[in-house]
């Protein structure tokens, strides 16, 4: 981030659908993020991983909406009515959450569990010592493969207790008929060794596979990610900052305070 962000207080645009959950918008700008960057916050409690964002409503959300977040598929996505994903994370002391919206007229997942990116499905890649080459340190998956969600570790077997995390994956009509919400709570201590704290920054970036299972979808495989680029190359990934504690006041404005966030970060 070119700018520290200490203390910011506005009203907050909340988006909820007509059963009364909360659908997510990207808010990076309002935050001041330049294209490539996020950041984690701490919320004022622990959020429960059923698939309901209200937890979330007051994160920082990222979203995937464009032709310049396609790494493949240029000639096969349709637009923002063919596939968005909408994303945020947020942390505490022992755990790293990651949560999604995914705008989606048809959902069409994998049929064997051992090979998710065949299907829609969700890769996270995360350079936890920001080295900026090589393939990223961890790789969870994503999936809902026969009514199940499910966590699996790409990463080479570097974090084999992955499958382990709380893991839900809600279908959402409000998203279109493919829509999906994923939430997941991963612990630290099965991913990386690093000590996180308020400043860290690590190289990530999502990635939403639209796989080569989907019949109705024959002129080529989606995958959207930051810049488009090949995160299996961590140079190409974005960066995430683990920011302040998320608040909110009484009047219903959002306030954040990252401290001297980007001195932290140097």
């Amino acid at each position: 981030m070119k700018t520290a962000i200490l203390s910011v207080l506005f009203g907050s645009l909340l988006v909820f659908s007509a059963s009364g959950a909360f659908l997510p918008e990207g808010n990076g700008d309002v935050f001041g993020l330049e294209y490539g960057e996020s950041i984690a916050g701490v919320p004022p409690n622990t959020p429960k991983i059923d698939g309901d964002l209200n937890d979330w409503k007051h994160a920082v959300w990222i979203a995937f909406d464009s032709e310049k977040e396609l790494l493949r598929g240029k000639g096969a996505w349709k637009g923002k009515d063919d596939l968005t994903m909408t994303w945020s994370t947020m942390y505490d002391a022992e755990t790293f959450y990651f949560a999604a919206a995914v705008r989606d007229d048809i959902f069409a997942p994998a049929a064997n569990a051992a090979q998710p990116w065949t299907g829609d499905t969700i890769f996270l890649y995360i350079d936890w010592e920001q080295v900026g080459a090589g393939q990223p340190s961890s790789k969870p998956n994503f999936a809902f493969m026969k009514k199940k969600a499910l966590v699996s570790d790409f990463s080479g077997g570097k974090n084999p207790n992955l499958p382990k995390s709380d893991i839900a994956v809600v279908p959402t009509p409000e998203l279109d008929k493919g829509g999906m919400i994923y939430e997941v709570a991963m612990r630290f201590e099965w991913l990386t060794d690093i000590k996180i704290k308020e400043g860290t920054e690590i190289g990530f970036t999502p990635g939403y596979e639209e796989g080569t299972d989907n019949p109705e979808k024959k002129a080529g495989l989606v995958f959207m990610d930051w810049h488009g680029l090949n995160p299996d190359d961590s140079g190409n990934l974005g960066t995430l900052t683990f920011g302040g504690p998320l608040a909110v006041e009484a009047v219903g404005k959002l306030t954040l305070t990252w401290g001297q966030l980007k001195k932290l970060a140097k």
